[in-house]
């Protein structure tokens, strides 16, 4: 990206128009107060106001040209000090080679006045002029450092937290996309035995798995849903199973009614039910119970699946697949430490309890 001379930023020329008029304040104070020859005085600082501007934009453009804000504050500080004692004697040799030619003969009434030669007079002027300019450019190069490694900070921060939030919405969009393949093959292959075994049954799966499918691509673009829409998928996907594993599977579900317009993360209901079949219900020769249960905490929810084990030590959070690790992540990432997950197993149980914060739209 090429750097301008004469910078766009309009909140650069107000600073520096503000610096500017404070300067031209003071100076036009001690003229009037101090100095004998207003009009020499006046019209130098008029010129040198331009001046200065172009010697602190030549800075300017050579700090970001030359990649002067890598340097170390060491190196930082004797580059302003050279530069400020340079551009301070160009500057004031400029302003009095301008505005002396013009007052000549005052320059000559007053070597005749103090008895002093031209040399230690303009000698005087030089110094004095280049003493106050290097101090001045140098302070505006401290403030413009200051102003400009603050924005940058800023900036940085900003990139950092956006790209944190791209990192958090890529983590949360591939945790979430975890509908079991293996249940898709298998609901897939039940319809096809179903088509002509039971026409309206089979209707009814299909249906109840296009469901499915849809609200997993809708729901991928938010972050959370509606408790309410999870639990009919959940019932679409509890539809689904009961084909599958006919008279095996007990489900009951108890959620308060009040609940249905907070909100939770998508599919984490379904993945819950969906684990406790698989490593659970689904490993035992008759079947068993799988139950959900919602309790409204005031400012917090907790949901609760239990269901049947075939023995104590049968089931652990490693054995489950990367279903539960997969939710606690996620609510890791959506909740921070507002939200918990608790895996506990007694002899013929497998409980896990969600708590996520109370929130709605």
């Amino acid at each position: 990206m090429s750097v301008r001379f004469f910078p766009r930023n309009k909140h650069f020329w107000v600073y520096h128009g503000s610096i500017l008029l404070i300067l031209a304040l003071i100076q036009t104070v001690i003229i009037v107060l101090w100095r004998e020859e207003k009009l020499f005085n006046f019209l130098c600082g008029l010129v040198w106001l331009p001046v200065f501007s172009l010697s602190v934009l030549y800075y300017r453009y050579l700090y970001k040209t030359r990649q002067w804000s890598q340097f170390n504050t060491g190196k930082n500080i004797l580059v302003v000090i050279g530069y400020s004692l340079v551009s301070g004697l160009i500057v004031a040799l400029l302003m009095l080679g301008l505005v002396t030619p013009f007052f000549w003969s005052d320059v000559e009434a007053i070597v005749v006045k103090h008895n002093i030669s031209m040399t230690t007079i303009m000698t005087q002027l030089v110094i004095t002029n280049w003493f106050q300019t290097q101090l001045f450019v140098g302070g505006w190069i401290f403030i413009y450092i200051s102003i400009y490694t603050r924005q940058l900070i800023k900036q940085t921060e900003l990139t950092n937290l956006r790209l944190q939030n791209s990192l958090k919405e890529v983590q949360l969009a591939n945790l979430s996309n975890q509908l079991n393949p293996h249940f898709l093959f298998n609901t897939l292959n039940n319809i096809k035995f179903m088509v002509r075994k039971d026409p309206l049954k089979s209707e009814k799966m299909i249906t109840d798995l296009s469901d499915i499918l849809r609200y997993s691509l809708e729901s991928n673009k938010h972050e959370k849903v509606q408790i309410g829409d999870e639990l009919e998928i959940v019932k679409r996907y509890i539809d689904i199973i009961k084909v599958q594993m006919e008279d095996r599977l007990d489900f009951n579900m108890a959620i308060p009614e009040n609940l249905d317009a907070n909100l939770i993360p998508p599919m984490i209901l379904q993945m819950l039910i969906e684990n406790s079949i698989k490593h659970g219900v689904d490993s035992l020769r008759h079947g068993g119970k799988v139950q959900l249960n919602a309790e409204d905490l005031l400012d917090r929810i907790r949901f609760t699946v239990i269901n049947d084990i075939p023995n104590i030590g049968s089931v652990s959070l490693t054995s489950t697949g990367i279903g539960l690790v997969n939710i606690e992540q996620r609510l890791a990432l959506l909740y921070g430490g507002r939200s918990s997950f608790v895996v506990e197993e007694t002899e013929s149980r497998f409980i896990v309890s969600l708590t996520i914060p109370r929130e709605s739209r």
